[in-house]
C-alpha cells in the first residue's frame, strides 16, 4: 500500500507538483511522511535556494512567531502544554543527494531552505526528495490538530513551496491568522490510516482501498493552494450536495434543516457566487466546520433553536454563505494574505451584504424580536441586518484604536484583524460602489478573481482595473479611505432657507479627502440624494426645499462616521428641539436624533451600608462616546442612608500616533458611602491623565500621566474622634506597563501633596514566565514623606500590609475592619506584607520587596523583606514568608502565612484569622482581563 499511487498513471505533469506518502501513527501522534516535490523556477532569476513553508513546526518551541504570538495575546495554553503535545517536524539530513543541503533559518523555525549547490535557471525544474515526520499537536492551541475524541483536523501539515515574487522569496511565520501564502501546486497523497479513522480532503480522492490492517486514500488535483485533512471516527460525518455549479462536501451541521433544504440553501449560495465572483477553480468544494470556526458570524449564528429569532434554516444559510464565500476567496483569489490582508477580507464582506440584500432586505439584527413588545422600541432592534458591519467597526473608531484597511495582517490588534478592518473594508466597498452608481466595481471584482489564475493580486492591481472601468475619480479611495486610520466625521454647521431652496454649510471636522452624500428628506423618505465632491474643510452646497421638511448628511450610513449627532437639520417653520430627550432603560445602539438618556438598576455591597439598591442614570450606549456622565443614586440597607455617585468625563482621542499621545482625559466625580458604622464620606475629585500608546498597537506597553485633586469630608465618631476628618490632597502620578504572559514589567512614580504631609512614593514589578512554566514575581516599593505635620495619626503614613486608603481608591469591602474576615482581605499596594507585623506603619520612610516562585501550578512560595522607619525609632527590619494560592492573577488568591517577625505563624492559635485573600467582585475588571485579548 506505501505505493499506492503508482497504481494510477501520471498524465499530466504541472510546473509544481508533490507526491507524498504519509502514515499516520495514532498512538504516538505522529504522521511519517516521504514526499517529493518538483518545483520549476517559473521567475527571470537563478535561483540558489528553494524555500519551503513548515508550519507544523512552528509549535516546536516556546519562542517560534506562533508561541510570542500567543503570549502577546495572554493564550496560556501553549506555554502550559506537555512538549509532546506541542507538535514538531524533524527533517531526515540524508536527503539522498549532495546537489543541496537543508537548511532551517534561526530566527524563523517553521521555514526551511533548500541550498541548491547548481543555481536553477528559469524556467528549469528540480525534484526534492525529503523524508521526515510530523508531531501532531493538540487542537488546543489553534483549533486544528488532535482532538479530544481521537480525531484529526490537519492543515499545514507537510512541506509547501513558499513564492517567488519580483526577485524575492516571499514567507512568513504562522502567526495563527490563517493566512498560508504557498505557491500553488498539483498534488499526489497516498495516505494510509488505521481503520477507524476515515480521511476527508479538499484535495479529490481518486482511490479509496480499506484492509483489514489500515485503511489507504489516494488523493489527487491540480492547482491547489494547500491540502487539508480531516480524519474522523465515522465516514458519515461529512455530507456531500450536488449544486447546479459544483459538489459541496461539509460536516456543518443543522440538525433540523432536512437534506433537501440544505440542497436548495447551497444551490442558491453557489449560484449567487458564481455570479457575484466567478466559477470556483474546482469540481468539489470541501468546508469543514473548523473552517467555518475561524472566522464565524460572530453572535448571530450560533443561538440555541428555541430563541433563534431568524427565518427556519436563516442560521444555517448565514454560516454557509460566511464559510463558502471565504472558501470561494481562498482557492479563487490568489493575494498575499498577510501584506493585502484587505483584499479578499472586504470582497468576502461585501459580497454577503449583497447577498442579504437580494434575498433578506428587510430582516433585522435581531429578526423577529424586533416586532417583540418591549424590545421593538430600542434603537438595536430597528437595525437591518446589514448595518451590523458598521457598527461593530465604528467600536474600534471610538477607542482609537482604528488602524488603516492597508495594514498588514499581523500588525492588526485581534479585533480588528478579526472584525474592525474586514467590516471596515467591506463597508468601504459599498461606499464606493454607491459613490460611482454603474456596475464598475462589480466587474472589477470578476475580472480580479478571473485573472488570479495566473497571478498573484495586489492593491495596484484593483486600482487599475477599477480605473479603467470608470471615468469617476477613486483617488478619494485608494489614496485616503485604505490607507489612513484618522476618524471620518463631518456635520451641518447652519442653514439659510429660501422659498424654494436651502443652502448648507457644512463642515469637515477629520479633514480626510471624501465625497459624502446629503439628502433631503420627508421625514425619513428620502427625497433626493446629491454626492458632494471631497472638500478639506468647510464647504458651502445650495438644495431645492422641494418636498423636503429635513436635511441629512450620510442618511444611509454608507460611511462608517465616528458621530452622526450633527447630520441632521429640520427645515419647518417652527421647528422643535434637533435633538428631543429620550428615557430609555438599559443599553442600546445611539440614535444620533435624540438626546438620549438611559437608565439601569444597580446592585453594590459593602459592609456598612449592606446592599446598595438603586439605578445609574447616564448617557453611555453600546459603542464609547467622548463625553459620559452617570448619577447613580442608591439605597443602602444596612446605613438606612442615600448613597451614590455621579461623574463626567470627556476623552479627546490623539490620532497623529507618531506623536505616542493617544488620549487626553479629563473630568470630575463625586461619591459618599459609608467608611465605618453610620459615619459617611464624601469625596470629590477632578483629573486630567494623558496615555500614551506605541504606534505599534499590537504592542502591550501602557504610558500614562496623571494629575488629580481629592477633596474629602468625613463624618465624625465622638466615641472615637479623628485627627484628620477633612482633608485635600494633589497627587501626580507616573505610571508605565508593559504586560505579557511570558513577562511583565511595570513600574510608578508619584507624589502626594497636602497641608499636612508632603509624600514622594514609586513601585516597580517585575514577572517572568520560565520555559519550565515556573513563574518568579518581583515588587519594590519605596516612600518617604517630604515633610509629615500629622501628629501621632497614622492614618497618612505608609502602611506595611494594609492601606488606610484615605483617598478612597481601593475596593475595600470592610475598610475601617481591625478584625474578622473582611479585616484579612488583601490589596497589594504600599508595602505588600501579608503578615500583619510592628510597627504596621511608617511616618518617615518604608522600602519593601515583594517575592514569590512558583512551585507547582498555582502554588507559590512567597517572602517580604522590608525596612520601616518612624520618627525617634531606629528603621526596624520586618520579613514574612508563607504559601500563595494563585488561582487568577490579581483576581482571586489566597495568601497562608508560614513564618515571620511573628516566628512560626502557621503553628499558633486562631491561624485561620491569619490568612488573607485577594478577591475581586467589580464585572468591569473581569471584563478587562478578557479585553486585554482583543485591544
Amino acid at each position: 500500500m506505501r505505493f499506492l499511487f503508482l497504481l494510477i498513471p501520471v498524465i499530466s505533469f504541472a510546473q509544481n507538483q508533490t507526491k507524498i506518502i504519509a502514515f499516520l501513527d495514532p498512538d504516538n501522534d505522529l504522521l511519517e511522511i516521504e514526499q517529493t516535490l518538483t518545483v520549476t523556477n517559473d521567475s527571470n532569476e537563478d535561483w540558489d535556494r528553494v524555500v519551503l513553508l513548515d508550519w507544523a513546526n512552528s509549535f516546536s518551541s516556546k519562542e517560534t512567531a506562533l508561541a510570542n504570538r500567543f503570549a502577546e495575546d495572554f493564550k496560556n495554553r501553549f506555554q502550559f502544554a506537555n512538549d509532546e503535545d506541542r507538535g514538531k517536524t524533524v527533517i531526515s539530513t540524508d536527503n539522498g543527494s549532495k546537489d543541496y543541503t537543508i537548511h532551517r533559518l534561526d530566527d524563523q523555525q517553521d521555514i526551511v531552505e533548500l541550498l541548491l549547490d547548481t543555481p536553477l535557471k528559469p524556467k528549469e525544474s528540480k525534484t526534492f526528495e525529503l523524508k521526515y515526520s510530523v508531531q501532531i499537536p493538540e487542537d488546543d492551541f489553534t483549533n486544528y490538530g488532535k482532538t479530544s475524541k481521537g480525531e484529526y483536523n490537519l492543515k499545514y501539515w507537510y512541506l509547501h513551496p513558499a513564492n517567488f515574487v519580483d526577485g524575492s522569496w516571499e514567507y512568513y511565520s504562522h502567526k495563527d491568522l490563517d493566512d498560508f501564502y504557498g505557491k500553488t501546486i498539483d498534488f499526489t497523497i497516498s495516505l494510509h490510516t488505521p481503520t477507524n479513522l476515515f480521511a476527508t480532503s479538499n484535495v479529490p480522492l481518486t482511490l479509496y482501498a480499506p484492509t483489514g490492517v489500515r485503511n489507504s486514500y489516494l488523493f489527487e488535483g491540480k492547482s491547489y493552494s494547500q491540502a487539508d485533512l480531516y480524519l474522523r471516527n465515522t465516514n458519515d460525518q461529512f455530507k456531500t450536495f450536488k449544486t447546479n455549479d459544483l459538489l459541496v462536501t461539509t460536516d456543518i451541521k443543522e440538525d433540523d434543516l432536512a437534506p433537501e433544504m440544505k440542497q436548495l440553501l447551497l444551490n442558491k449560495i453557489t449560484g449567487f457566487l458564481t455570479d457575484k465572483l466567478g466559477p470556483y477553480p474546482h469540481d468539489n468544494l470541501v468546508v469543514s466546520d473548523r473552517f467555518y470556526r475561524e472566522s464565524p458570524v460572530f453572535g448571530l449564528s450560533s443561538l440555541p433553536e428555541f430563541i433563534n429569532p431568524f427565518p427556519a434554516g436563516f442560521t444555517y444559510e448565514v454560516r454557509m454563505l460566511k464559510a463558502l464565500t471565504r472558501k470561494w476567496l481562498d482557492e479563487g483569489l490568489k493575494t498575499n494574505p498577510r501584506e493585502d490582508y484587505w483584499i479578499a477580507s472586504s470582497i468576502a464582506v461585501f459580497a454577503m451584504m449583497d447577498y442579504q440584500q437580494i434575498h433578506y432586505p428587510d430582516l433585522k439584527i435581531a429578526g423577529k424580536f424586533s416586532k417583540v413588545w418591549g424590545l421593538r422600541s430600542f434603537n438595536a432592534a430597528k437595525l437591518g441586518f446589514n448595518d451590523r458591519y458598521a457598527l461593530l467597526f465604528l467600536n474600534t473608531s471610538r477607542l482609537n484604536l482604528d488602524q488603516a484597511i492597508t495594514t498588514p495582517a499581523d500588525s492588526l490588534v485581534k479585533y480588528n484583524q478579526e472584525l474592525g478592518i474586514p467590516y471596515k473594508a467591506g463597508v468601504g466597498l459599498l461606499y464606493l460602489d454607491n459613490y460611482l452608481q454603474d456596475d464598475a466595481l462589480d466587474k472589477t471584482i470578476k475580472e480580479l478573481y478571473a485573472a488570479s489564475s495566473s497571478k498573484t493580486i495586489s492593491t495596484a492591481d484593483f486600482r487599475g482595473v477599477l480605473d479603467a472601468y470608470t471615468d469617476q475619480d477613486i483617488n478619494w479611495f485608494f489614496e485616503d479611505y485604505i490607507r489612513s486610520h484618522v476618524r471620518m466625521d463631518w456635520k451641518i454647521r447652519s442653514i439659510k432657507k429660501e422659498d424654494d431652496s436651502v443652502t448648507v454649510k457644512l463642515k469637515n471636522k477629520s479633514g480626510r479627502m471624501l465625497p459624502v452624500p446629503i439628502y433631503t428628506l420627508d421625514n425619513d423618505s428620502i427625497v433626493s440624494t446629491r454626492w458632494l465632491p471631497a472638500f478639506a474643510r468647510d464647504t458651502v452646497v445650495t438644495l431645492s426645499r422641494k418636498r423636503a421638511n429635513r436635511i441629512a448628511l450620510n442618511y444611509k450610513q454608507l460611511i462608517p462616521e465616528f458621530s452622526q449627532r450633527d447630520n441632521y437639520r429640520t427645515l419647518k417653520s417652527l421647528p422643535s428641539l434637533s435633538r428631543p430627550l429620550s428615557l430609555k432603560l438599559f443599553k442600546d445602539v445611539e440614535d444620533p436624533t435624540k438626546t438620549e438618556v438611559f437608565l439601569i438598576p444597580d446592585l453594590g455591597y459593602n459592609l456598612y451600608d449592606g446592599v446598595s439598591i438603586g439605578a445609574r442614570f447616564y448617557n453611555g450606549n453600546l459603542l464609547p462616546k467622548p463625553f459620559r456622565y452617570g448619577i447613580n443614586p442608591t439605597y443602602g440597607t444596612n446605613s438606612g442612608k442615600l448613597i451614590g455617585s455621579f461623574g463626567f468625563a470627556y476623552s479627546k482621542p490623539i490620532e497623529d500616533r507618531s506623536e505616542r499621545l493617544y488620549q487626553v482625559r479629563y473630568g470630575a466625580g463625586a461619591n459618599t458611602y459609608s467608611y465605618a458604622d453610620d459615619l459617611l464620606y464624601r469625596r470629590v475629585s477632578t483629573f486630567l491623565n494623558l496615555s500614551y500608546r506605541p504606534e505599534d498597537l499590537r504592542s502591550n506597553k501602557r504610558q500614562t500621566l496623571s494629575f488629580r485633586n481629592i477633596l474629602v469630608n468625613r463624618d465624625r465618631d465622638e466615641s472615637n474622634p479623628v485627627n484628620e476628618p477633612d482633608y485635600n490632597v494633589f497627587s501626580i502620578n507616573w505610571n508605565h506597563s508593559d504586560p505579557n504572559l511570558k513577562r511583565f514589567f511595570s513600574y510608578r512614580v508619584g507624589a502626594e501633596i497636602s497641608g499636612k504631609f508632603g509624600k514622594l512614593n514609586g513601585s516597580a514589578e517585575w514577572r517572568k514566565l520560565f520555559k519550565d512554566n515556573r513563574q518568579l514575581n518581583f515588587r519594590f516599593y519605596a516612600g518617604t514623606f517630604l515633610y509629615n505635620d500629622t501628629g501621632d495619626s497614622d492614618f497618612f503614613s505608609f502602611a506595611l500590609d494594609r492601606p488606610t486608603d484615605y483617598l478612597f481608591d481601593y475596593n475595600y469591602y470592610g475598610r475601617s475592619e481591625d478584625s474578622g474576615l473582611f479585616s484579612q482581605q488583601l490589596i497589594v499596594a504600599e508595602g505588600g506584607f501579608k503578615s500583619q507585623l510592628e510597627p504596621a506603619f511608617a511616618n518617615r520612610w518604608i522600602t519593601t520587596l515583594n517575592s514569590s516562585y512558583s512551585i507547582w501550578k498555582y502554588i507559590y512560595a512567597y517572602g517580604d523583606v522590608g525596612l520601616v522607619k518612624n520618627t525617634t525609632v531606629a528603621p526596624k527590619f520586618v520579613y514574612d514568608s508563607g504559601i500563595r494560592v494563585n488561582l487568577l492573577q490579581d483576581y482571586f488568591e489566597l495568601y497562608f502565612p508560614v513564618y515571620s517577625n511573628n516566628r512560626w505563624e502557621i503553628a499558633q492559635q486562631d491561624y485561620d484569622q491569619k490568612i488573607r485573600f485577594i478577591v475581586t467582585l467589580d464585572i468591569n475588571t473581569f471584563v478587562n482581563l478578557f479585553n486585554r485579548r482583543w485591544y
